[in-house]
C-alpha cells in the first residue's frame, strides 16, 4: 500500500512540473525566449532595458541637458558616454573654427585669449 501511495504522489507531481513547464513557459520560466537572448558563441546577451541614446549631428544645449545615459551594474554604459563626449568635442571643435573664420586672423588672436591657450 505505501509503495501505491509514493507512485501515485511521483505521477500527480510529474504531472504538476509537466503543466508547469507547458502551460507557464513564457509567463513563469522563460524559456522559450531566453534561448533569443544567447548569441551563437554561447554568450548571453543582455537586453536593452532603455532605448538607445541617439544625439543629433549638432547637438545643442537643450539637447544635451536632456541626455539621460543608460546604467548597469558598473554604472553608465561607457560607449554611450564616449559617443555623447566626441560628439561634444566635434561640435565644440567645429563652433570654434567657424569662429576663428569669422573673426579673420583678428579674431584668433581673441579665440585663443577666451581659449585660456594665450
Amino acid at each position: 500500500m505505501n509503495y501505491l501511495l509514493v507512485a501515485v504522489t511521483f505521477v500527480v507531481l510529474a504531472a504538476v512540473m509537466a503543466g508547469c513547464a507547458v502551460l507557464g513557459t513564457d509567463r513563469l520560466i522563460p524559456g522559450r525566449k531566453s534561448i533569443d537572448a544567447v548569441s551563437k558563441d554561447g554568450v548571453a546577451l543582455v537586453p536593452a532595458a532603455e532605448p538607445p541614446l541617439i544625439l543629433s549631428d549638432r547637438p545643442g544645449a537643450d539637447e544635451l541637458e536632456r541626455v539621460r545615459f543608460a546604467t548597469s551594474a558598473l554604472g553608465y554604459n561607457r560607449d554611450e558616454v564616449d559617443g555623447v563626449l566626441a560628439k561634444v568635442v566635434a561640435e565644440n571643435s567645429r563652433l570654434w573654427a567657424e569662429l576663428e573664420a569669422l573673426r579673420g586672423d583678428r579674431g584668433r588672436d581673441a579665440a585663443t585669449d577666451l581659449r585660456g591657450e594665450g
